[in-house]
């Protein structure tokens, strides 16, 4: 008999960089749960350090022009939609410089950044080039980062649920039970949230639920792979 395909899915954990007390709890998690740095932050090295160091998988969490820039502002090392391909390759190059065992990349705001096919197919060819992995953390709903890196044999994903938008137990519970959902319909899944320790408390319960249900928490790099294969 063929082997049972098991669901799986995987969480990030953005924003980062800024407060080492906040990112403890997802860098103790047991949980194989990916950590995405921004760069030029406070604690952001030593931080994604530590969190390579223990087996976790640590994205670059990239700054992108979000729609109201400059009002809104991504911070520190973000890609802008005036940027020409060398400034956006420069910009990207030098963000890495701080995590040298990042696996991948995913957008920070980006609301116009990512909607934006120019931008997006530099930032993707410095990506693809450079050898990483691209979630789009899907902050617009025009956004063309998923599809164009697609379109460009990437290993790429996009997200399914962001998990705390709201921050009650009750309301973080309801989106991993989402997530957890769209992995048994799909076969795969992939969720977002914050450093909060809301976030981190359900976290835990999500182990408990994955494990009730026989979904497997995965890497984002399994999840990924599943994606790539169609299965």
């Amino acid at each position: 008999m063929p082997p049972v395909k098991i669901n799986i899915f995987c969480v990030i954990i953005d924003d980062l960089g800024h407060n080492r007390a906040a990112a403890a709890p997802f860098l103790e998690l047991d949980q194989p749960v990916a950590l995405a740095f921004l760069p030029m932050r406070p604690h952001s090295r030593e931080l994604a350090r530590e969190a390579h160091e223990t087996g976790k998988t640590v994205l670059l969490h990239l700054p992108m022009e979000p729609v109201g820039y400059p009002t809104v502002d991504p911070g520190k090392g973000a890609i802008l939609v005036s940027f020409l391909p060398d400034e956006i390759e420069r910009t990207i190059t030098n963000d890495l410089e701080e995590f040298p065992f990042a696996a991948g990349i995913n957008n920070h705001m980006g609301s116009k950044a990512t909607s934006g096919e120019r931008t997006m197919l530099a930032v993707l060819n410095v990506i693809k080039k450079k050898g990483l992995f691209f979630i789009d953390s899907r902050t617009s709903a025009d956004t063309v980062a998923y599809k164009l890196a697609k379109g460009m044999k990437m290993s790429t994903g996009e997200r399914d649920v962001f998990l705390d938008n709201e921050r009650t137990p009750e309301d973080i519970d309801i989106q991993a039970g989402k997530l957890l959902d769209r992995a048994e319909e799909r076969g795969w899944a992939i969720g977002i949230g914050h450093p909060y320790p809301e976030t981190a408390d359900a976290l835990r319960r999500l182990a408990e639920e994955a494990r009730r249900r026989g979904i497997r928490w995965g890497t984002v790099e399994e999840v990924l792979a599943r994606a790539d294969s169609g299965n």
